[in-house]
């Protein structure tokens, strides 16, 4: 079965990344307003948007500041489908932690990871994409994005453990992690990708890919998908200025530098193979595409329809 619009769905960063207030575009401009109770009566008009842009689907984003019952109700009024949510784990010496002979504060280290699952379980989910955390402060945000610095393969291998800790608590709770690769964390490069997946098993975790995200560290996406389609469950594909990105890795730029130019685009506007890449995927997949524009070019309802525009242009409707 080929891909048709029923497979795509939209992550609403295109709503948050704007600032908080107006952008201007000025580099290094970004802002977060999930956290804020203020969001909460903007999310209903979000979601309307989304089905009023195409889309059938939405990413699961249940906000700090809302109940499950409540998401569950505001996600029931939007008529939407939920695609796989997103959760992510650091290593406790990088949060100042020391768990060494100390098994009740490891086994702590992971309440974000089962809180995830109980939300997944909860709105009817079984799979959720498992990625390294992303904290400004990290060298790959502040000095460098997207060249793999200050590699460390012992850090790696950390990460790898940690990593595979959390899929172990996923897969017990009946969740299926997917890994989620990220420019500015310790998973950036496809090296450090391939190398936490050929050191997790396959059967605890999956991947799931950020191809916008491979393609701005250099990697030809097609040839990824190609080379890792059986076991990809879902993947988030975005557009965006493959010759920012060259330049980006040329020069030692910071992270929220490059998202401050014009370089996150809306599929079909920018540089990356996204129909080609997702060409590779099995006849037979099953999962989700979700569209995301970590900052929009334009307005984000327009934004969103540009994004569904692309998708109705290049999918048919199921049959």
């Amino acid at each position: 079965m080929a891909l048709t619009r029923e497979h795509f769905s939209l992550n609403t960063l295109q709503w948050i990344t704007v600032g908080l207030g107006d952008a201007t575009g000025e580099p290094g401009e970004v802002g977060w307003e999930f956290d804020l109770s203020t969001f909460l009566p903007k999310q209903p008009r979000i979601l309307d948007q989304v089905r009023e842009a195409g889309y059938g689907g939405v990413m699961l984003e249940v906000l700090p500041t809302q109940t499950l019952q409540s998401y569950a109700r505001v996600v029931a009024d939007s008529g939407l489908r939920l695609s796989p949510g997103y959760v992510h784990i650091g290593l406790p010496e990088e949060f100042g932690r020391d768990h060494s002979g100390d098994r009740e504060a490891h086994f702590r280290w992971f309440d974000g990871i089962r809180r995830r699952a109980e939300e997944t379980l909860f709105m009817g989910l079984d799979r959720v994409f498992l990625a390294a955390d992303m904290a400004p402060g990290r060298p790959r945000i502040d000095v460098a994005a997207a060249v793999g610095h200050e590699f460390d393969r012992d850090r790696l291998d950390r990460v790898a453990n940690i990593i595979g800790e959390a899929s172990e608590v996923l897969t017990a709770e009946g969740v299926t992690p997917a890994l989620h690769n990220h420019v500015g964390t310790w998973i950036e490069t496809e090296a450090e990708y391939d190398h936490v997946l050929q050191a997790v098993p396959s059967s605890l975790l999956a991947a799931g890919p950020d191809i916008g995200h491979l393609a701005w560290t250099g990697v030809d996406v097609v040839a990824w998908v190609a080379a890792h389609a059986g076991r990809i469950s879902d993947l988030h594909v975005k557009d965006m200025d493959l010759g920012i990105a060259a330049a980006s890795r040329a020069t030692h730029t910071p992270y929220f530098d490059v998202m401050g130019q014009r370089f996150f685009l809306e599929p079909g506007l920018g540089d990356v193979p996204i129909a080609e890449a997702l060409a590779q995927l099995p006849g037979d997949f099953a999962g989700d595409v979700i569209i995301e524009v970590d900052k929009p070019s334009m307005e984000p309802f327009e934004s969103a329809k540009a994004s569904w525009a692309w998708i109705a242009e290049n999918y048919p409707e199921a049959s």
